[in-house]
């Protein structure tokens, strides 16, 4: 940044502005469903743009919404096949569960970005049994999330003992499914979509309801690409037709928050988009920025 993080407004409210990232249940509608994250922009500043016309000639971030280059042309993810540890709750477990997903996250989504010309970096992961505080501020309280991404060092937090007690349970599919929507708030901020609509957010306010709006269209999508990746790997290795079919239904446990403060989407339009990105595995299909109102509601 150009700009102390405490004296430029754009990164303070970006640090403040909990774009929630989704509302997964664990399978079994007795049982708490808590809002699994956030996506905190909080990340880099976009590079200025040269007046002169050319042809990139290597990986960049593109700063747009409905109009992305990765959303107007359609990419796919290609078969992956994951190998993932047998699953289980304990914090070491739940932990290289989460890393191995990981990995194969990145063999999906890397050879995609790269073709597309977009960066690509692997993300950290935070799987500490507790969320700690981070560079995009303060953790937030275990009532209000259970995982979330910062954009401004790169890391999907997956705090163990949450997502054991609140956010999963004993379902590995709610696991998989969480973790693969943090992995689309990661795509957003190599392609600049995360950034991009930060910016929408903060200069509405985030509270309005075109900023609430906007949130909707960047969670939304973050759904729909993780239906993207489940649809990649389903029947291959360790994420089998089932596993990946109940990860996908899993976002259908969604809780229907106030509209003064419908930062989600409802649960039948979480639901929808990631049953859109399961079945076309295209990003194009996944463009929640160019989908009318209703369809973000």
């Amino acid at each position: 940044m150009t700009q102390p993080a405490n004296n430029n407004p754009v990164v303070l409210a970006g640090v403040f502005v909990l774009v929630v990232a989704f509302v997964l249940g664990i399978g079994q509608l007795s049982r708490p469903r808590l809002v699994t994250g956030h996506a905190l922009a909080g990340s880099r500043q976009a590079p200025a743009q040269s007046t002169e016309p050319s042809t990139p000639v290597r990986p960049r971030a593109v700063y747009r919404l409905a109009d992305h280059p990765f959303l107007v042309t359609p990419v796919s993810l290609p078969q992956v096949t994951c190998a993932l540890p047998q699953f289980g709750v304990s914090d070491q477990q739940l932990a290289a569960y989460y890393a191995a997903g990981v990995q194969c996250l990145n063999a999906a989504w890397s050879p995609q970005l790269t073709s597309a010309n977009m960066p690509f970096e692997k993300p950290s992961l935070d799987a500490s049994p507790e969320l700690k505080d981070g560079p995009c501020g303060a953790a937030p309280e275990s009532d209000h999330a259970v995982a979330y991404y910062c954009g401004r060092n790169r890391t999907i937090y997956m705090p163990t003992s949450r997502l054991r007690e609140n956010g999963g349970g004993d379902a590995p599919a709610t696991h998989l499914a969480t973790l693969a929507h943090e992995y689309g708030h990661h795509v957003q901020a190599l392609t600049g979509l995360l950034r991009a609509a930060d910016l929408k957010i903060t200069d509405a306010g985030e509270k309005t309801p075109a900023g609430l709006e906007m949130s909707r269209r960047l969670e939304l999508q973050a759904n729909c690409f993780a239906g993207m990746f489940l649809t990649s790997a389903s029947g291959r290795g360790s994420v089998t037709s089932n596993l990946a079919r109940q990860a996908q239904e899993d976002f259908q446990y969604a809780i229907e928050e106030k509209p003064e403060n419908n930062a989600h989407g409802t649960a039948a339009n979480q639901a929808q988009w990631a049953t859109t990105g399961f079945k076309s595995n295209s990003t194009k299909a996944c463009n929640t920025f160019a989908a009318p109102a209703q369809q973000v509601a």
